[in-house]
């Protein structure tokens, strides 16, 4: 049996892209192994090779200034600084032992590791870019400093020798194509897997939920602040998995608005959408300040539709031309309190309802349903079953 792994190096049970792709495949006949860190959801579509955490946060800034830093001065020593992780040593040695046909490599942290695997089993690779990798965090000063070239360094060394690269947005795939001179990528949109979800009327208080990850710079203190100024039928919710005690900030920011403000851990994947219905704003707030966020088309858009909720963001043109084409929300004018509250105070629950209709109408047509096709094409292509 044709054997697949799929090498994420980061916490699964948070990563639906990976598991979506991992059921996909088991569906399919493949013989599936996912290397990923802990925590892992309570049933994975497939055996899992546990990665190795990274540690605390201090061990985390520590490794960044050893590991990475370097490469600011001196590109070349980014392959050797690499592999000064135990932890990669680590799943190397899972992986080669494994002898995958083919390797899935999901972000840059994954590429040596694949490549690792196409040198002693002559497995093939495709490289899935969850983000655009050299640009990511370009808003903070110190990746750029620490960190920016490490990456750069290593991407530009592992992505063509990839045999196909995949990316979760056109945005994406176009800046990959022109940076490093490949063929466009495969776009295989971020979309949860069909499911029916009943329309339901809005009732009061409203709900605006944002969920994802509960870090910096996703705007989440600058929702928390303008919570003040909504409508008093608003309320907010955020959800999601915290990291650094992020959470606890957010909620001493909260603490003067009581029960205006929720803020809760996240839930399994297979319960994103259905607890997600309940809500029925879905928001999203990123600085439009860097080439990665122009770029951006993030799950949570997909997942908000799908469970029958208006959409309101930050106007990116990849979210712009999703939000237009389905008449499903609204894009704020700007990012700041005022401009949040205003965009609220706007709204009447028809208009609520006649976008989260349009939502759960577009939701039928673009689901992983749609865009699993599009891996498996590449999949058959690169490692057809014996």
């Amino acid at each position: 049996m044709t054997r697949i792994a799929l090498v994420c190096v980061s916490p699964l049970q948070h990563d639906s892209r990976v598991l979506r792709h991992a059921a996909l495949l088991v569906g399919a006949g493949y013989d599936v192994r996912i290397f990923a860190q802990a925590p892992l959801p309570a049933t994975p579509p497939a055996p899992v090779s546990v990665i190795p955490g990274p540690g605390s946060d201090t061990r985390v800034r520590l490794g960044m200034v050893l590991r990475q830093a370097p490469a600011t001065l001196l590109p070349a020593s980014a392959d050797l600084l690499y592999w000064l992780s135990p932890s990669r040593l680590t799943t190397r040695s899972d992986l080669l032992r494994f002898k995958p046909d083919l390797v899935i490599a999901n972000d840059w942290r994954a590429l040596p590791i694949a490549y690792a695997a196409k040198q002693a089993c002559r497995a093939r690779i495709i490289y899935d870019s969850h983000e655009f990798a050299s640009e990511e965090f370009t808003d903070s000063w110190r990746w750029r400093v620490l960190a920016r070239q490490h990456v750069v360094r290593i991407e530009d060394r592992y992505i063509r020798e990839a045999d196909a690269v995949a990316t979760v947005s056109d945005g994406i795939a176009d800046a990959l194509a022109q940076r490093y001179g490949l063929a466009r990528p495969t776009v295989v949109s971020n979309t949860p897997a069909w499911q029916a979800t009943a329309f339901r009327p809005t009732t009061r208080p409203v709900t605006v939920l944002y969920h994802g990850a509960v870090v910096p710079r996703r705007g989440l203190e600058t929702l928390i602040e303008s919570v003040a100024s909504w409508p008093k039928e608003f309320r907010l919710v955020i959800r999601g998995p915290a990291q650094g005690g992020f959470d606890q900030h957010l909620h001493n920011l909260a603490g003067p608005l009581g029960e205006r403000i929720a803020i809760e851990p996240p839930v399994p994947p297979d319960q994103l959408i259905s607890t997600a219905a309940q809500a029925d704003i879905g928001i999203f707030l990123l600085s439009n300040s860097t080439t990665h966020a122009r770029f951006a088309m993030p799950n949570k858009i997909f997942e908000y539709m799908q469970a029958g909720l208006m959409v309101i963001s930050s106007d990116l043109p990849e979210i712009r031309r999703m939000i237009e084409a389905a008449a499903c929300g609204m894009l704020l004018s700007n990012d700041s309190p005022e401009g949040i509250a205003a965009c609220l105070a706007s709204l009447d629950t028809a208009r609520i309802d006649t976008c989260k209709r349009a939502a759960l109408a577009r939701a039928q047509d673009i689901n992983f349903e749609a865009e699993g096709g599009k891996l498996l094409a590449l999949v058959a292509r690169l490692a057809p079953k014996p």
